[in-house]
């Protein structure tokens, strides 16, 4: 199995011309003329399945394209649309996904400038590319944690991986819970908000779309350092907590499930003052990620994406 990680050193880099655009293909993100791009697909029995509204299809590939935009500062302002369109697609869905995509599109402020259209054989494949100006000097990388620095992490983390297991594992939970969480996986709400404070306070941050400690390590790699977090100051939502009571074993994928796409990042003590936003940790000198009380092992594993 080749991982993303393995891709990019093997195949990327070696091919790419070391430059400044790239941010070394360390981040989710490109620096070109002073403006921020990035790109995401959703894929069909991936992160979307065939009895899912296309209505929370388009808002879900809108979204998760927005959050990398976000966790560095930068407000997305243009994105091209790749449409693959599998035997999903017929009329009466595009009407309801392209209604609901525009709608969003307006919400966040975003112009639709161009984009490709292809057909599959098979499943269906939407890609985003999306990019906004950089209003500041320097751009928040992953790889700019500072040894003083405090670990923060906006809204609350795990409901969208335990909605996917609900919605996939037909575990049973109360109906309500169960709608609340299942909708938060299908539907992300990047935390625009918090733009000015990650521009502005924050040292080093990501999103959080591949597990909050897999996205830690990112941060903790390209730092070279380590850190240490409290399992019980991660931000839960009722809900959260509620299917924690009964389904215990789920604790530690609250760590390493992904599709939270919260944003994580690094600063200062006090950051925390700001609404939805909490602090669950340190940066450390010791290399590696700790977590102070509980005695989880070998969780660094998270959500990678492979190849073949």
């Amino acid at each position: 199995m080749l991982k993303e990680t393995e891709f990019i050193k093997n195949y990327i880099k070696k091919v790419a011309k070391k430059n400044k655009h790239s941010l070394n293909f360390e981040d989710d993100i490109a620096v070109v003329d002073n403006y921020a791009y990035s790109t995401d697909t959703i894929s069909e029995d991936i992160h979307f399945f065939s009895d899912d509204d296309p209505k929370t299809i388009a808002k879900k590939l809108i979204r998760v394209n927005i959050s990398d935009l976000i966790s560095k500062g930068v407000k997305p302002k243009f994105c091209l649309l790749n449409f693959s369109s599998g035997k999903l697609i017929n009329q009466r869905w595009l009407d309801s996904f392209f209604k609901s995509f525009h709608q969003d599109l307006e919400d966040y402020d975003l112009n639709l400038i161009g984009g490709d259209t292809v057909s599959t054989k098979n499943k269906t494949v939407l890609s985003l590319t999306i990019f906004g100006p950089i209003k500041s000097k320097k751009i928040i990388k992953r790889s700019s944690a500072k040894l003083s620095d405090l670990i923060y992490v906006s809204g609350t983390i795990g409901d969208a991986f335990i909605g996917m297991s609900i919605k996939k594992k037909q575990i049973k939970f109360d109906k309500k819970g169960k709608e609340i969480l299942i909708s938060k996986y299908l539907v992300p709400e990047p935390q625009t908000d918090l733009i000015n404070l990650i521009r502005n306070r924050a040292n080093a941050s990501t999103d959080i779309s591949d597990g909050l400690l897999n996205d830690l390590n990112n941060i903790c790699t390209t730092s070279k350092l380590g850190a240490e977090i409290k399992f019980s100051s991660i931000p839960k939502s009722k809900e959260v907590i509620k299917f924690l009571n009964t389904y215990k074993r789920y604790e530690k994928q609250i760590l390493i499930g992904g599709d939270d796409y919260q944003i994580l990042f690094t600063g200062p003590k006090g950051l925390d003052k700001y609404k939805n936003v909490t602090k669950i940790g340190r940066m450390t000198r010791k290399k590696g990620i700790k977590i102070i009380d509980k005695n989880f092992n070998n969780l660094l594993k998270g959500f990678t994406h492979s190849l073949y």
